[in-house]
Order: structure tokens, then C-alpha cells, then sequence
């Protein structure tokens, strides 16, 4: 479906690379024939969207499509076309097949738990059965203390086990982690890779700020919130994120009670801090003692660590080698990725944080990034249905705008984590503001046409509804955004042109 421009020039580019910053280019050629379908099918979408689903009709096709399940579907096939194209080299087919697996996945679920109750009819009955079924179970599941506890010690289990993974590729010369090679050449210094000690450190600080992220994660208000959100009838209380052996009384905040799974992640987590921190500080007293040669090291090793020649004093040496060691160490620390040595304090920072948790922190990013879908589907059936006063114009944007940044910004986060390179999400957005740039200049044409469309149905008297009639205010800011920008362009134009 997507085939990755050839370009002849010696400008390394990315296998994740959707477009290339120099030559002002997309790198990825969509099919003409899949642009017109996306494209029609869309309109189809919206016009579907807007006419039938009214609220308060008994008609079998407002029933049918009183919730905007079909627009929900349309743009996560928006989202599937993103990934791939993405995730198109045969290089990272394994992680294609992950991400676009999670979403449908993700789909599934959102479709299940937040559309539910669309009443297809009669003939569909025995479908509608299995679905609610199916929701039944779903609901049972999540409300269950099991669910979450497994979740949550499955999370620290995982981390653990990546953990003493990374332990043992180190103790065998290999860096901690296998990054994932997006064709840009990046060599990694073997020589700045860091000791065992600075990793066991670092592991140790990046677990506990794990297990602090599930403490808050696993608060009865916040998963209730959550569940609020998708539309689901599931009810949390304080049992239902506490331990599930014993008994435990709603809502489960008595003393007497099996203990939340907050405290026992914030228990966890002040394990880890301290031994962490303890093997920091045996690191910076080894690097002490190691800088006027007083820890035996490997023969190779077995010089002290050299301080500015001889021109330091004893105490000179111990505290600019601590003073690094440590710094070096907190770096490390926070650099789970073992990379190259050139790397800044904030990219070493910024990897420090994400790569011991990218697989505990994707996954949800993609739920979350298609149930933003769900909500920016829901609020444009919504402004479809309303009298488009600039209240309902208002809404519009207010609910619609963020819920659509929250999408991409999700669906590109995790698969940057996923790959593990900051050029991913660079690159993606600069892609997908092009994208959003040419939907803004030619949005008016859409809603023009699809006004007009309504007026034909309105003369036929094959309809007497006006989910387009009058075109919404965004088709003046999307005729304004053309006329500012081509006034520039031709502007522009004009003084190149010779006199």
C-alpha cells in the first residue's frame, strides 16, 4: 500500500522518514487509487454521520447509527495508514505487525466498551446478543481486583525481568539494550557504555519511579475516571485496586482491609530509591578510592584513573573523579540505552526515563490515542445534529481540536517508543502538519460540496434535514487560511518575477 520514494542523493534519512526535510518531499507514495477510495469513503462517512443517527427518532436508521461508530472506524483507518507508513521497511515489519496488532486490539475494545447500544435491528438480534455478552464479560473482567493486580505486578514483572536482562548482555561486553538500527549509521562507543554498577543504579532509580507512576495510576478515582470516559458502566472502589486475597469491605480504605495496590507500590518504590541510591553512592566511594589507586581493578585496569597529570593534589583528584563519577553515574542512570557517547544531558535524560519503560508506556499510548478517536468522532456526530450556532461552533473546537492533538500525539509517542528514536516523532510531525496544512486550505471544498449535496436532497424533498445546511463556521476559517496564504504566495511570486 505504501512504497518508500528512492532519492539518489547521499542524505542519510531514517527507514522511519515520511518526509524529508531537505528536499521539502514526502517519502512515502500512497497508491492514487487508495487516496481516491479514503477520500470518498470519508465524505460517505460524514454525509452517513450527519443525516441519519437523529436524536429522539424511532427510525431503524437513526437507531442503527445513532452513535458514530462508523466515523469512529474511518479514522482509525487514518491511524492504521499512519503506522504502516511508518513502519514500512521490512526492516521493522515485527513492529509494524506489533503496533497495528495493538490497535486493532485497541479498536476491538473501545468499539465494544464505548459504542455499545446501537440497536441494529431485528435481524441482528443474535449479533446484538453475542455483544452484550461479550460487554458483560468485558466489564466483569475489568471490574475484578484480579484484573488489576495482575496488570500491575505483570508491569513490574516485565520491568524486572528486561532489567536483569540489560544485567546480563552488560556483564557479557554488549550494551544493555538492543537498539533498533533506523539506517542513520549511529555507531555506539563501547568504551562509554556504563558499568555495571551505574546500571544496577540506574535500574534500580527508573524502577522506583515506575512503581511511583502505578501508585498514582491505580487510585480508585483515577481508573474510575478512566472508565468514565469510554462511556462503560464499570464500577471501581477502593477493593477493586486492592490486593485480591482476603476480605474486603467497600470501599476498602479500613485498615483492616487487604492493602491498595498504591501502597504497595509506593512501598516498592521506597525499596528501590534508596538501593538505588546506596549503589550510587559505593559507586562515587569506589571512584574515590580508584583515583589515587586504591581498589584493586582488572589488569587492564590496573593503573589509577589519571586527574590532569601530576599537577593536582591528592584531594584534587578524589573530588573531580567523585564529582564525575557520580554525575556519570546519574547520566548513566538515567541513559538506560547504553548509546553513544556524543549524546546531550537532555537526550540522555529523555532516554533515561522512556527506554526502561517504552514497553510499559506504548501500549497504552495506542488505547489512548484510539479512544481519543472514539471522542473526536462522537463530538463532530454531535455538532452534525446541533443548529450550528457559534455556541455549537465553540464546542466544536473546543472538544474536537484537543481530543484530535491527543490522538496524534499518542499514536506518534508510541510508535517512537516502540522503535525507540526521537526521529520518529520529529519527523511524523512535521508529516502530519502537512497533512493537516493541506486538509485546512481544502476543508471548504468539502464542506461546500457536502452543503450542496444537502440542498439537492432539501429540492428533491428526499430528506428534510440540514446536518450541512448552513456550512459550519470552520469552512470560512478554512477559505480565509486559502486566501491568506495564496495572497503570500503570489505576493511572493510576484517580486521574483522580473520587472
Amino acid at each position: 500500500m505504501v512504497n518508500e520514494s528512492r532519492d539518489a542523493s547521499r542524505v542519510r534519512r531514517a527507514i522511519t522518514d515520511v518526509y524529508d526535510e531537505e528536499h521539502r518531499t514526502f517519502l512515502v507514495h500512497f497508491p492514487l487509487w487508495f487516496i481516491v477510495a479514503l477520500g470518498i469513503s470519508g465524505v460517505m462517512v460524514l454525509g452517513v454521520t450527519g443525516f441519519l443517527g437523529k436524536p429522539q427518532s424511532h427510525a431503524l436508521y437513526d437507531a442503527m447509527f445513532g452513535q458514530s461508530w462508523l466515523l469512529y472506524l474511518w479514522l482509525c483507518v487514518l491511524v492504521l495508514t499512519l503506522e504502516v507508513a511508518v513502519l514500512r521497511d521490512l526492516t521493522v515489519r515485527r513492529y509494524r505487525i506489533v503496533a497495528v496488532t495493538m490497535t486493532l486490539i485497541a479498536m476491538i475494545i473501545v468499539l465494544i466498551t464505548f459504542f455499545y447500544g446501537i440497536p441494529f435491528g431485528e435481524l441482528l438480534n443474535s449479533l446484538l446478543d453475542q455483544l452484550f455478552h461479550l460487554r458483560v464479560a468485558v466489564e466483569q473482567l475489568v471490574s475484578s481486583p484480579w484484573f488489576y493486580a495482575l496488570l500491575n505486578f505483570g508491569v513490574l514483572g516485565v520491568y524486572a525481568l528486561d532489567s536483569g536482562r540489560r544485567w546480563l548482555r552488560r556483564a557479557r561486553g554488549l550494551p544493555p539494550s538492543r537498539r533498533v538500527d533506523i539506517g542513520l549509521g549511529e555507531a555506539i562507543d563501547k568504551k562509554k557504555l556504563p558499568g555495571m554498577q551505574q546500571l544496577v543504579a540506574g535500574d534500580l532509580l527508573a524502577g522506583a519511579l515506575l512503581a511511583v507512576v502505578l501508585a498514582v495510576i491505580f487510585r480508585p478515582d483515577i481508573i474510575a475516571t478512566f472508565w468514565r470516559l469510554t462511556n462503560s458502566a464499570v464500577f471501581i472502589n477502593g477493593c477493586t485496586v486492592s490486593w485480591p486475597l482476603g476480605a474486603c469491605a467497600p470501599p476498602g480504605l479500613k485498615l483492616s482491609d487487604p492493602p491498595t495496590l498504591t501502597f504497595i507500590d509506593t512501598i516498592l518504590a521506597l525499596i528501590a530509591l534508596p538501593t538505588g541510591l546506596l549503589v550510587l553512592a559505593l559507586a562515587g566511594a569506589i571512584s574515590g578510592l580508584g583515583a589515587l589507586g586504591g581498589v584493586a581493578r582488572e589488569p587492564g585496569n590496573s593503573r589509577p584513573i589519571a586527574a590532569d597529570g601530576q599537577q593536582q593534589s591528592s584531594t584534587q583528584a578524589i573530588s573531580e573523579q567523585v564529582s564525575k563519577t557520580l554525575l556519570d553515574t546519574l547520566l548513566a542512570a538515567l541513559n538506560r540505552g547504553g548509546g553513544s557517547g556524543s549524546s546531550t544531558a537532555a537526550e540522555v535524560a529523555s532516554e533515561s526515563l522512556l527506554l526502561p519503560l517504552r514497553n510499559v508506556l506504548w501500549p497504552p499510548l495506542i488505547f489512548l490515542g484510539v479512544e481519543a478517536v472514539a471522542q473526536v468522532s462522537t463530538h463532530v456526530q454531535t455538532y452534525f445534529h446541533s443548529v450550528k450556532s457559534l455556541a455549537d461552533e465553540a464546542a466544536l473546537l473546543a472538544f474536537v481540536v484537543p481530543w484530535a492533538l491527543v490522538a496524534s500525539i499518542s499514536i506518534v509517542l508510541a510508535l517512537a517508543l516502540l522503535v525507540f528514536h526521537g526521529r520518529v516523532a520529529e519527523n511524523t510531525f512535521r508529516f502530519l502538519g502537512l497533512v493537516a496544512f493541506i486538509a485546512l486550505l481544502t476543508g471548504w471544498i468539502y464542506s461546500l460540496a457536502l452543503w450542496s449535496f444537502n440542498q439537492l436532497l432539501l429540492l428533491l424533498r428526499a430528506s428534510t434535514r440540514h446536518p450541512f445546511d448552513p456550512p459550519a463556521w470552520n469552512t470560512v476559517l478554512s477559505l480565509g487560511a486559502l486566501l491568506i496564504f495564496g495572497t503570500l504566495y503570489f505576493a511572493r511570486r510576484m517580486r521574483r518575477s522580473p520587472t
